[in-house]
């Protein structure tokens, strides 16, 4: 195909490109297959090409939790910032340089860590085993890798079941946090038997 004199500057350009293309032997056969895999009915869809230029992540495991309808929004952020374990624990401060008491506010036990927080606690354990317990699951509670995995098989699931220990769990992650601070910064003690 010659150049036209009296196409516009782009369109040159692009017979040209493909001419040189064309020429390339040994690039040839794999940009000719990637190029037929955009074309729809003879036409280049713009759409098709715009998808293979996204990159492609993996998918995670959480995202039936986080995309859950049933979960609050204040919820669902705590939740986010909870499975990047972006929550300012002690030694995720201590990393930085920031000073704070060592001892977790529940048990006053170890140093409160991410996993320790969240259900390595006996107290924040028990907690969630009554919730469960309450919402009719017998299971042994485990870490909050162990949790969160089952939670995420649990939402997805459509079923009212589902949606209610779904939203549970993301309150109760929530719950643990805001009761933390509250504790911490009126120097109490938490007991679980007082609100359970």
């Amino acid at each position: 195909m010659d150049t036209p004199k009296t196409a516009a500057w782009v369109v040159r350009k692009i017979i040209e490109a493909k001419k040189d293309l064309m020429q390339m032997n040994s690039v040839q056969g794999s940009l000719i297959l990637a190029l037929t895999d955009l074309v729809k009915q003879g036409r280049f869809q713009i759409q098709r090409a715009y998808v293979k230029l996204l990159p492609q992540f993996p998918k995670v495991s959480w995202k039936s939790i986080h995309l859950h309808t049933q979960v609050h929004p204040r919820f669902k952020f705590h939740l986010w910032l909870a499975i990047h374990q972006r929550i300012a624990t002690v030694d995720r401060l201590l990393k930085f340089g920031i000073q704070v008491p060592l001892d977790c506010v529940f048990c006053a036990g170890t140093m409160k860590t991410f996993d320790h927080l969240y259900f390595g606690c006996p107290n924040t354990s028990l907690l969630w085993d009554r919730i469960m317990r309450w919402l009719g699951v017998t299971r042994n509670i485990g870490s909050w890798q162990d949790e969160l995995v089952w939670i995420s098989s649990i939402a997805k699931r459509k079923n009212a079941k589902a949606d209610i220990t779904t939203t549970a769990f993301a309150m109760v992650v929530y719950c643990i946090w805001r009761e933390r601070n509250s504790i911490r910064f009126n120097k109490g003690r938490y007991m679980v038997d007082e609100i359970c």
